[in-house]
């Protein structure tokens, strides 16, 4: 179960990478401004999500504590924030937006209760 939570956790990272990496004018004209936002609330809910399980899955008696998971939130959130600089400066089209942090960051929050909440309930 440790290696399946560490490909999950990889393919998390390497997917959002991939998701923020494309071109704007390869993406759907949002006219709603929520469902980027919700994208955003998703992919990073999801590695946080998939951060949680796969430290659940470590003997590491560390990674189960209240600062790491504290820790593991702080780098979530500092990935979305490096990844608006990414497409700001690399990614044709797409820019910095602040919303976007900010729903990367509601994601990486909700995705905590909602982990404890279903690991509660197995």
């Amino acid at each position: 179960m440790k290696k399946i939570s560490s490909l999950w956790l990889i393919a998390e990272i390497i997917f959002i990478f991939y998701m923020l990496s494309l071109p704007g004018s390869n993406l759907p004209n949002v006219d709603y401004w929520g469902q980027d936002k919700i994208i955003h609330i998703i992919l990073f809910g999801s590695l946080m999500y998939a951060a949680l399980f796969h430290f659940d899955q470590m003997d590491n008696s560390f990674v189960k504590t209240t600062r790491a998971r504290a820790l593991t939130m702080i780098v979530c959130i500092l990935y979305g924030i490096g990844m608006e600089f990414y497409q700001k400066y690399f990614v044709p089209s797409r820019g910095f937006e602040v919303s976007d942090m900010l729903a990367d960051a509601a994601g990486v929050i909700i995705s905590l209760p909602l982990y404890q909440k279903i690991k509660l309930r197995k």
